[in-house]
């Protein structure tokens, strides 16, 4: 969805200038846009054969269940992978976790690699390309985003609970490589041998 609404030409669009408006500002974008957009990608990705992992998405209720009219984007993914091969998980970590990691996160202007936690240095040891901080990733948009989440994301917790639909939960405080691992034990993933 960022490259979507940061790709060249977007603001000659007004719904994409509206969508990277809320973006940039830490609001989330309209729901029935963003699940139009994820589920068309999600089933190209399924009827290919390949596995997802989404990363802080579905946000809202609508993108999660959708109404009547237009199914969810969980019943797209038991359609394409079935109950057994989906897991909702919940990274639990505190508001000051969020706001220091995604504060210090960096990424590189050419070919996106991510500036790794504590590496000083100011360009891509891959493609030699500047760093930059994302909208995403300043301290008023963070802020922003975390009212979002409790008042709009929050719920769909409660909602899987109803459906009994267990959700997995997982501290996201440590380390990401011993979150990582956490997932993958309480998934019962398969090993890949992390050591630390």
């Amino acid at each position: 969805l960022e490259h979507v609404v940061h790709a060249p030409g977007a603001l000659k669009n007004p719904i994409l200038r509206r969508e990277r408006e809320n973006f940039d500002s830490g609001k989330l974008m309209t729901p029935s846009w963003v699940l139009g957009i994820v589920r068309k990608e999600v089933e190209k990705i399924g009827r290919a054969g390949y596995s997802i992992v989404f990363s802080g998405s579905p946000r809202t209720l609508y993108e999660a269940f959708g109404e009547k009219k237009a199914h969810g984007l969980f019943a797209t993914l038991l359609k394409l992978y079935g109950r057994r091969n989906t897991h909702p998980v919940w990274l639990n970590i505190r508001p000051e976790t969020t706001l220091r990691r995604n504060s210090a996160r960096k990424k590189c202007a050419v070919c996106g690699l991510p500036r790794l936690a504590g590496a000083n240095i100011s360009r891509c040891p891959f493609c030699e390309g500047p760093f930059y901080t994302r909208t995403l990733d300043k301290p008023a948009v963070i802020k922003e985003r975390l009212k979002e989440f409790r008042g709009r994301t929050y719920p769909i917790l409660r909602e899987f609970r109803k459906r009994g639909i267990k959700v997995v939960k997982v501290n996201g405080e440590p380390a990401p490589y011993r979150v990582f691992a956490s997932i993958v034990k309480a998934l019962k993933l398969p090993s890949l041998h992390l050591k630390g």
